[in-house]
Protein backbone atom coordinates (compact mmCIF):
# COMPACT_ATOMS: atom_id res chain seq x y z
CA UNK A 1 0.00 0.00 0.00
CA UNK A 2 3.01 2.20 0.76
CA UNK A 3 4.16 2.56 -2.79
CA UNK A 4 0.68 2.59 -3.98
CA UNK A 5 0.37 6.08 -2.06
CA UNK A 6 3.75 7.08 -2.85
CA UNK A 7 3.36 6.86 -6.59
CA UNK A 8 -0.36 8.79 -6.01
CA UNK A 9 1.08 11.75 -4.36
CA UNK A 10 4.39 11.28 -6.74
CA UNK A 11 1.57 11.97 -9.40
CA UNK A 12 -0.64 15.18 -8.21
CA UNK A 13 2.29 16.73 -7.41
CA UNK A 14 3.33 16.22 -10.81
CA UNK A 15 -0.35 17.45 -11.86
CA UNK A 16 0.03 19.88 -9.94
CA UNK A 17 2.99 21.52 -11.20
CA UNK A 18 2.34 20.84 -14.90
CA UNK A 19 -0.93 22.76 -14.64
CA UNK A 20 0.57 25.40 -12.34
CA UNK A 21 -1.95 24.68 -9.50
CA UNK A 22 -2.00 23.82 -5.83
CA UNK A 23 -4.11 22.85 -3.53
CA UNK A 24 -5.50 24.62 -0.36
CA UNK A 25 -7.19 23.73 2.89
CA UNK A 26 -9.48 26.40 2.86
CA UNK A 27 -12.00 28.03 -0.06
CA UNK A 28 -10.86 31.71 -1.41
CA UNK A 29 -12.60 34.26 0.65
CA UNK A 30 -15.93 35.58 -0.82
CA UNK A 31 -16.20 32.61 -3.10
CA UNK A 32 -19.90 30.49 -2.37
CA UNK A 33 -18.38 27.50 -0.76
CA UNK A 34 -16.17 30.21 2.24
CA UNK A 35 -19.70 31.57 2.78
CA UNK A 36 -21.54 28.07 3.50
CA UNK A 37 -18.71 27.20 5.85
CA UNK A 38 -18.70 30.60 7.53
CA UNK A 39 -22.65 29.73 7.90
CA UNK A 40 -22.45 26.50 9.25
CA UNK A 41 -19.55 27.39 11.51
CA UNK A 42 -21.76 30.27 12.78
CA UNK A 43 -25.42 28.27 13.07
CA UNK A 44 -24.08 24.84 12.58
CA UNK A 45 -23.66 22.20 10.28
CA UNK A 46 -27.17 21.24 10.49
CA UNK A 47 -28.19 24.26 9.32
CA UNK A 48 -26.77 24.27 6.07
CA UNK A 49 -30.10 23.44 3.73
CA UNK A 50 -30.40 23.59 0.07
CA UNK A 51 -31.49 27.07 0.29
CA UNK A 52 -28.33 28.53 2.17
CA UNK A 53 -26.56 26.66 -0.78
CA UNK A 54 -28.87 28.52 -2.88
CA UNK A 55 -28.62 32.03 -1.31
CA UNK A 56 -24.38 32.23 -0.97
CA UNK A 57 -24.07 31.07 -4.94
CA UNK A 58 -26.42 34.09 -5.85
CA UNK A 59 -24.92 36.28 -3.19
CA UNK A 60 -27.25 36.33 -1.06
CA UNK A 61 -25.39 34.58 2.19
Amino acid sequence: MSNDHDAFDIGLRFALQVTGTELADEPPPGTPLARVRAYAAEHGEEAVTVDVIAAAQEGRL
